[in-house]
């Protein structure tokens, strides 16, 4: 009976091809999707930087409208620097196409509405519009 037992102790010094191949296979499969994680949430965060390189840019065109005030508003007139002209804003390697538009339909208000677009890689074209409302100070 010693013998046998030692001779069972003896056999079981290492893995086997399958067990190695099986390892290999499991750990392989792990990272596959850890790297597959890990390029979604790079994607993710450049898509946000986007977004918010894009909401700082109409925001400033709001900003400098507000500047200029009513009168001014959307007119080069005063220095006014985001008038209803397109302009490109370069940032981080994207570039910004921004536009604005202002409708003056109701008497003593104007609605000043920025659209900024880019393109974002494989992704395609992205755009963001934010509105706000200018009142003469009558």
């Amino acid at each position: 009976m010693k013998s046998v037992i030692l001779r069972l102790a003896h056999d079981q010094q290492g893995f086997t091809l399958i067990e190695l191949f099986t390892a290999i296979v499991l750990l392989t499969i792990g990272l596959l999707g850890t790297a597959a994680l890990t390029a979604g949430v790079v994607k993710g965060n450049i898509a946000s930087r986007n977004v918010s390189t894009a909401t700082a840019i109409a925001q400033s065109c709001f900003q400098e409208n507000r500047r200029v005030g009513y009168t001014n508003a959307g007119t080069s007139a005063s220095g006014n620097g985001c008038t209803t002209t397109t302009t490109n804003v370069t940032s981080g390697g994207v570039t910004f196409s921004r536009a604005l538009s202002v409708d003056s339909s109701v008497t003593n208000v104007k609605t000043l509405t920025v659209t900024v677009s880019w393109t974002e890689g494989t992704a395609g074209s992205k755009s963001l519009s934010m509105s706000t409302i200018i009142a003469s100070g009558t």
